[in-house]
């Protein structure tokens, strides 16, 4: 719904379905949920609240949109549903099967730690400062 759901989002608020608008700050539903969904119709790039879901451990079930551009593998870090009855299925699955519940956390953990991280971002960083540095030297001696 993000800062200002419509009432259409709205009407659907029920006592297991909370409709929260803007939220300073995730943690605390993210440390009380069991899975995180990302239904996305359409989208680009890295998905933040994808990331952050799953560096608190969470499996996400999305939907193709959701995940371009993310490195992630479905069935081993994701669920993918990109129909309503296929992502209903996929979020019972994640939220019921506790084997791959398991298996979904630890694989968006480790594709968190692999390409998101703040060492990955530091490196990539680094590398770049050299680049640039290397670019200056070369046209200082030419």
């Amino acid at each position: 719904g993000g800062a200002d759901p419509p009432a259409t989002i709205r009407s659907l608020a029920a006592d297991d379905l909370v409709i929260a608008g803007f939220v300073p700050d995730l943690t605390p539903y993210l440390e009380a949920s069991r899975i995180s969904i990302s239904p996305l119709r359409y989208g680009a790039g890295v998905k933040g609240k994808v990331n952050q879901a799953m560096s608190f451990g969470l499996p996400v079930v999305a939907t193709t949109p959701s995940i371009e551009g993310m490195h992630l593998t479905p069935g081993s870090d994701v669920l993918i549903g990109d129909d309503p009855q296929a992502f209903a299925d996929a979020v019972v699955r994640a939220y019921r099967d506790r084997a791959l519940w398991e298996r979904l956390a630890a694989g968006g953990l480790d594709n968190v730690g692999r390409h998101f991280s703040r060492e990955v971002a530091t490196a990539a960083i680094s590398e770049l400062l050299v680049l640039v540095d290397m670019k200056g030297r070369n046209r200082r001696s030419a």
